[in-house]
């Protein structure tokens, strides 16, 4: 069957030959001897020599030649980067993050990389305050390579992250408060609790009522209206303070990504990472398509007060993140168009052929696909 090939922007001249070979990746497992597959269960069955797996093309014709690949990752009128293989993408919740996770443990698999992992093949990475480290999984043998990247839930502690994985690019990415207040309302299922509301919009509101009494009581936030800026260890309320911290928080981190602006935040991701468009091709994963209530005037009132921290912290980062774009230069939306195209095409080969190894990675959700990196790192890993 004809390979469907992605349409690539006019400026991008294909100088591939039909005698030369695609240049083909495809995820380095160690795998028996039977062919490589994404079964039901979400397992990859494993091979003897890693070589193999790259010999495996998926369904969906999504590379290009080296020339092209250098028209993708920089014209010859500018120094020529190498993709970058260290990262901790802090990870938030209700914000596309599962996505991102996806997105990020699918260049892993397809790289060698190793992740640092839950023991426990959960989502969160716990601190252990006593020893003064991350509770992951440890590799007790002589020839573990150490780790590339973490890609879960993880609250920020720059000393012991770097403890971990020393020059990383560390990524994150938040949302309006406003529409993450709600989102978290729907989700988590404190709406459950004012059941007796006739409508949806009347049941956040009373929460907010409910959760602005408790503020007055307690004299502080709490985690549910300041989980962005508390992920990050910022507990102030001081508008001075937080300021200062976020300040900081911008020196630290390479990139803070928009939930509203997700595919512009992949482009900036992309120049970041010197990685190529199609490592940066995504499958939205839980989108809660409920129609939720508007914000109103008066709900938009108590998430102002309710959520100071994480408004502040998300205006600081909104600007910056435009400020990003602009010194981009003017191939930006150029790159969004491209992207955008490849992305598209890609779903459409997808949705022919959803049966393919490739498409069903591309479709797994966070956890599932973590748990193809555990096993995958079980199976290889520490093999003297």
């Amino acid at each position: 069957m004809m390979l469907r090939k992605i349409k690539t922007h006019s400026t991008v001249t294909v100088l591939c030959a039909l005698t030369v070979c695609l240049s083909v990746w495809w995820f380095a497992l160690p795998h028996d001897k039977q062919e490589q597959s994404i079964g039901e269960d979400d397992k990859i069955t494993l091979s003897e020599e890693r070589q193999i797996a790259r010999k495996a093309s998926p369904k969906v014709n999504v590379y290009h030649s080296d020339q092209q690949e250098k028209e993708i990752r920089g014209s010859s009128s500018r120094e020529r980067c190498q993709p970058i293989n260290r990262f901790i993408f802090i990870k938030t919740e209700k914000t596309g993050s599962s996505t991102m996770t996806s997105l990020l443990f699918r260049y892993g698999l397809k790289n060698d990389l190793v992740a640092a992992l839950v023991p426990d093949e959960t989502y969160l990475i716990r601190y252990d305050k006593l020893a003064e480290n991350y509770e992951i999984l440890r590799y007790n043998c002589t020839d573990f390579p150490g780790y590339d990247f973490i890609a879960n839930h993880i609250n920020y502690k720059r000393e012991a992250m770097e403890n971990i994985i020393q020059g990383a690019k560390y990524i994150t990415i938040i949302r309006s408060p406003y529409t993450h207040v709600r989102s978290r309302f729907f989700f988590f299922g404190p709406h459950k609790s004012f059941s007796n509301a006739s409508t949806d919009s009347e049941a956040f509101l009373a929460y907010l009522k409910w959760k602005n009494d408790s503020y007055e009581q307690l004299g502080r936030a709490t985690w549910g209206e300041n989980s962005l800026s508390m992920r990050f260890g910022i507990y102030s309320q001081n508008p001075k303070v937080l300021s200062e911290n976020f300040q900081k928080l911008d020196e630290e981190l390479d990139l803070v990504m928009l939930t509203e602006y997700f595919d512009e935040s992949l482009i900036l991701l992309r120049k970041l990472m010197c990685w190529s468009f199609e490592d940066i091709v995504y499958y939205p994963q839980k989108v809660d398509r409920t129609p939720h209530p508007p914000i109103t005037s008066e709900m938009r009132d108590f998430i102002d007060k309710l959520s100071m921290a994480d408004i502040q912290m998300y205006d600081y980062f909104n600007k910056t993140f435009w400020e990003k774009v602009k010194s981009y230069g003017d191939g930006f939306d150029e790159d969004l168009l491209k992207f955008r195209s490849i992305k598209r095409d890609v779903t459409e080969n997808c949705e022919m052929e959803p049966e393919s190894d490739y498409c069903r990675l591309l479709h797994m959700d966070d956890l599932p696909i973590t748990k193809v990196a555990y096993r995958r790192q079980m199976r290889w890993m520490c093999t003297d």
